[in-house]
């Protein structure tokens, strides 16, 4: 399922990304990567706040929706 519609405080488990060379690229800089573990910590309007690798970083509606996950 798409990381966008997963609920705050939710942990995820990151199976694959969507998109262009260069999306996937930006994201993967960010740790997103396959296999990685992220809590929603925040949701705002369509925005999203996620704690991943203790680090926590917003995405927008369009990224969370090209980063598939599992719950974990």
């Amino acid at each position: 399922m798409p990381l966008a519609m997963m609920k705050k405080g939710e942990k995820a488990r990151i199976m694959t990304i969507k998109g262009t060379d260069t999306v996937k690229k930006h994201l993967g800089a960010l740790g997103f990567v396959q296999g990685a573990v992220v809590t929603i910590v925040q949701l705002s309007y369509g925005n999203m706040i996620l704690g991943i690798h203790d680090s926590r970083i917003a995405i927008n509606d369009d990224l969370a929706k090209r980063i598939l996950v599992q719950a974990a």
